[in-house]
């Protein structure tokens, strides 16, 4: 699809400055060719759009640009936010199944389908289940007994929703999410002969997902052992991010891939979570805990507060004592020199002893 920079002027008010030609599609500002748009966000980026070959680009307003009298500057208030828009334009339609459901597809009587719904190949939606007004089924989607998904929801192949779970409006799972999988409950039991064994403890909760979050594949959230593990409003899960039973997640939260909250713990609005952090189970955080990647976090926190490391302390703390290890191999030299220092004073003032 082909689009011209006032048409991109329109769709993310943004401010035509430049000739008025057409693009073929985005990329990056290293990798556009002519005929193609890029954009800027930071002035680093925006230094080089004389020198990329691409035939304009989208800039933050404000940043310092010099460009070549043949490109198209679209000035926005945020050029990530006005990619976005344009991409949502020109993407490419999904490959969605057909309004209604596929002859393969297994859907029980008693399961109730909103309007425009689309429910594709081999899908199963079992007794009771609710399937909101648009939602669409991929291929190979499961969804449990009295299970019910809200309006627009979008589950791509392979998708397990068990029994009795809630999604709101809106929510996209990725290929291979597992919603309502038993939380891991056991207890160590020495009845009986032998020296023991786990105990199962049956998880008879649920999972309730708000409004507008979205999974990334294999992305797994357990159901409660009594009440409902909860996902708030708004918030986005990376690929394989693993959420224990009866955790409470704030609203709009992002988690990025690898990440793992424990069972029971209780998190504030607008967490952020780094790649591979761990949060361990039965804690607190509170609103804006931001955690940085490869982290394990083993107390509550306070709202706020930016933790790193593992165990995890203040980000400020954390990085005070990486600078301090790099310096360590110095002072070990260095004290080693003392010592040797110290001992020649001591063997010579020996050797003046009346």
């Amino acid at each position: 699809m082909s689009f011209t920079a006032s048409q991109v002027a329109q769709w993310c008010a943004a401010r035509l400055d430049g000739p008025d030609q057409e693009f073929s599609s985005l990329d990056a500002l290293d990798l556009a060719v002519p005929g193609q748009l890029t954009f800027a966000g930071v002035a680093s980026y925006a230094k080089g759009i004389a020198e990329s070959k691409a035939s304009g680009a989208i800039v933050t307003e404000g940043l310092p640009v010099q460009r070549r009298p043949d490109q198209s500057i679209l000035w926005a208030p945020n050029a990530d936010l006005a990619v976005a828009q344009v991409l949502e334009r020109i993407a490419p339609p999904l490959p969605v199944p057909d309004l209604g459901v596929h002859p393969t597809a297994v859907v029980d009587p008693t399961a109730t389908l909103g309007r425009d719904v689309r429910i594709g190949p081999h899908v199963v939606v079992q007794a009771g289940a609710a399937i909101g007004d648009r939602c669409v089924l991929m291929a190979g989607v499961f969804i449990g007994a009295q299970t019910a998904l809200g309006p627009d929801c979008f589950l791509w192949p392979n998708v397990t929703v068990r029994e009795r779970c809630r999604l709101g409006q809106r929510v996209i799972l990725h290929p291979g999410v597992v919603i309502g999988a038993d939380g891991f409950g056991y207890r160590f039991s020495r009845d009986g002969d032998g020296p023991g064994r786990h105990v199962k403890i049956p998880q008879i909760g649920t999972v309730e997902i708000g409004d507008d979050c979205e999974l990334g594949a294999n992305t797994t959230v357990d159901r409660g052992k009594f009440a409902a593990t909860r996902l708030g409003k708004g918030s986005k899960l990376d690929n394989l991010v693993q959420i224990g039973h009866n955790v409470n997640l704030g609203r709009h939260s992002i988690l990025v891939a690898h990440t793992a909250i424990g069972g029971s713990t209780q998190t504030g609005d607008y967490l952020v979570m780094g790649g591979a952090s761990v949060v361990s189970d039965h804690l607190t955080l509170g609103t804006g805990v931001q955690i940085a990647a490869m982290s394990g976090v083993a107390q509550d926190a306070p709202d706020g507060v930016k933790l790193a490391g593992t165990p995890a302390v203040t980000a400020r703390e954390a990085f005070a004592d990486l600078k301090a290890r790099h310096h360590l191999p110095r002072l070990i030299d260095t004290v080693r020199d003392l010592q040797q220092r110290i001992a020649k004073l001591e063997s010579a003032a020996e050797n003046h002893l009346p």
